[in-house]
């Protein structure tokens, strides 16, 4: 079996200096790189226990991703985790960090102790933490009382002092709103996301506020989970009363669904009504016509989320407080001003 002891000797440096490189400890950029060549060609694995009794560290971070049993799982349902998480391995990389992944329920029993135990254990540094949902965030209290390193995407507003990653969801709201009216809709409509999803809640105030300060009325609201199947009836909801002029659905799928039972009863996007979605995810090329939608850029959130944790753990960064905007993708969906 081969050991660090081996690797430094092929390295030709001390065994002191073989770990400082292998862990991102101060060591110039060609020893480091000599040292990890050293431990591809012998096949190196690590020894995590000995990593933290030696460094007190484990060189391995979570991602937790908050969900409801309320509402359909859209971690399984969607490629946009994909996108976050590719951007939290670019970074993680670049550190020799790992990164484990959990999803874990708000109504699961074993929620509250899962986080005690995880500061317990030491096999993680520290955690990044997707709440989605506007549930007291306890969790965060036993994260804080103990100084464990963590920070949230996109918290809700009452914790707003957490440190975070606001991906600028009523930004990105707005951005449509204003679309819409310079497009020359008058009465307009929005299928949002749940009710309690942070998400939906920024996106739909950002697209109020919109049209509010323009004079645009908005004459149909609905509830969705951010599927397909509820975008579609939301779509035929609302177009059981007078069609508005234009829709803001709060995710690409629930635009998907729209746009499916728009097409069923004969009525065109964008010449009868111009629609948007959110998210700027894969779906939003397929559909016919292509989705106007908003990138909320993903890898962006990932590589942010991780760069501002890692800081928190080497200490060089006591809070993190930071938004990634949004950018307006204009397709075919929409009315061009």
């Amino acid at each position: 079996m081969t050991t660090l002891k081996d690797v430094a000797a092929l390295a030709g440096v001390s065994t002191a200096t073989a770990s400082l490189a292998l862990n991102g400890g101060p060591v110039n950029a060609r020893t480091r790189e000599q040292v990890k060549k050293a431990a591809r060609q012998l096949n190196y694995v690590p020894n995590r226990v000995g990593q933290i009794l030696t460094l007190g560290r484990s060189n391995t971070i979570e991602l937790i991703i908050m969900t409801s049993e309320k509402y359909p799982d859209v971690v399984r349902k969607t490629s946009l985790y994909y996108y976050l998480m590719e951007g939290m391995l670019g970074v993680a990389d670049q550190r020799n960090v790992s990164v484990r992944f959990a999803v874990k329920s708000y109504e699961d029993r074993g929620f509250s102790s899962y986080f005690s135990k995880l500061i317990g254990s030491r096999m993680v540094d520290g955690v990044i933490i997707l709440p989605q949902f506007t549930h007291d965030h306890h969790f965060v209290r036993i994260l804080q009382e103990a100084k464990f390193p963590h920070i949230l995407l996109q918290p809700s507003v009452f914790s707003a002092q957490m440190n975070h990653v606001d991906m600028g969801n009523f930004e990105g709201g707005r951005l449509v709103g204003d679309l819409f009216v310079k497009g020359g809709a008058e009465r307009i409509g929005i299928i949002n996301g749940p009710a309690a999803h942070v998400d939906a809640i920024e996106r739909e105030r950002g697209f109020t506020t919109a049209l509010f300060e323009a004079g645009a009325a908005l004459v149909a609201k609905v509830n969705g989970d951010f599927t397909i199947e509820s975008g579609y009836q939301g779509m035929q909801q609302i177009a059981s009363r007078k069609l508005p002029d234009a829709i803001f659905c709060a995710n690409d799928y629930m635009a998907a669904g729209a746009l499916r039972y728009l097409r069923s009863i004969g009525v065109r996007a964008p010449e009868d009504i111009a629609i948007a979605g959110y998210d700027n995810s894969d779906i939003a090329t397929a559909l016919d016509p292509e989705l106007t939608t908003v990138d909320n850029r993903f890898f962006d959130l990932g590589a942010e989320l991780t760069t501002g944790l890692l800081s928190i753990i080497d200490g060089s960064s006591e809070s993190i407080a930071v938004t990634i905007r949004p950018q307006l993708v204009l397709r075919k969906s929409h009315r061009t001003p």
